[in-house]
């Protein structure tokens, strides 16, 4: 898919979204022959810890650690909800990175994070590219234009098939089996990240903060199975928003990082006891 063809032949897109409105179709699920075998998981849920109880320190700190990917260092403090950066600094980060201004805002922010982020466009990114001839990709974006918008649909469908080389070549993506993981990671890691960044800079109480954090935590616990997993997963939904080039190759070495050094905090903290919140 060449890089945004929608400024190389706007004459034609419009043409087809004028025949989109007339004849709009429902929303589309994988072929019949890839479903079985691309279980997408991560869309909406609202999963709780199991009882509803609230976890023990250890496993709070076990539920910091699914952003470390996010943080892309392992200098901010990963034992406390404070990360030890300066407050201005987290409001301009929210600012610029966010267009987070707010309490309101930051609010905002994460219920899109817990409740939708990319995860809603994940499937459909993966059925175009995979599943959709090349020559027909355009009228299938645009026939989808009520559910998604358009440019950013084709934008995700571009990063994700040109950062395809590079996950193969940092064993993220092997199989189909790897593209099952979804996004769920990096949403969540997002939305870890920002309520951390909210709190440093007095948008969040630290009450608001925990619950994003350990709601965003539980999802990712019920659903992947290990660190391995969530570096997948976040690793995919990466590629997915930012394509191939220095940002991506840094986060795969991060990410390898992470997982095989024993400095890692991963490498203290054994996935099962964390998804235990032990």
């Amino acid at each position: 898919m060449r890089p945004l063809p929608w400024f190389v032949s706007a004459v034609l897109l419009a043409l087809l979204a004028d025949a989109a409105r007339r004849r709009r179709l429902p929303p589309v699920s994988l072929p019949p022959d890839t479903r079985g075998e691309l279980d997408l998981r991560g869309g909406t849920c609202a999963v709780v810890l199991d009882g509803g109880a609230m976890p023990t320190t250890g496993g709070r700190e076990r539920c910091l650690l699914v952003s470390l990917l996010h943080d892309e260092r392992f200098t901010l403090n990963a034992r406390t909800l404070a990360t030890g950066a300066d407050p201005r600094t987290q409001a301009d980060l929210l600012a610029n990175a966010w267009h987070i201004h707010t309490a309101g805002e930051a609010r905002g922010t994460l219920a899109w994070l817990l409740e939708e982020g990319h995860r809603a466009l994940y499937p459909q990114v993966c059925r175009i590219l995979f599943a959709v001839p090349r020559a027909a990709r355009e009228r299938e974006i645009v026939l989808l234009d009520e559910l998604f918008d358009p440019v950013r649909l084709a934008l995700c469908v571009d990063n994700l098939e040109r950062a395809m080389p590079d996950l193969r070549a940092g064993r993220v993506v092997g199989s189909r089996v790897d593209l099952a993981r979804g996004v769920l990671a990096w949403d969540m890691s997002r939305a870890i990240h920002v309520a951390r960044a909210a709190y440093d800079c007095g948008m969040q109480t630290e009450a608001q903060a925990w619950a994003v954090i350990e709601r965003a935590a539980s999802q990712v616990f019920t659903q992947l199975e290990s660190w391995e997993e969530v570096a997948v997963s976040y690793l995919l939904g990466r590629a997915m928003w930012g394509g191939p080039g220095a940002g991506l190759l840094r986060q795969l070495s991060f990410a390898r990082l992470c997982l095989d050094d024993s400095a890692s905090p991963w490498r203290a903290a054994p996935y099962r006891a964390a998804a235990c919140g032990a």
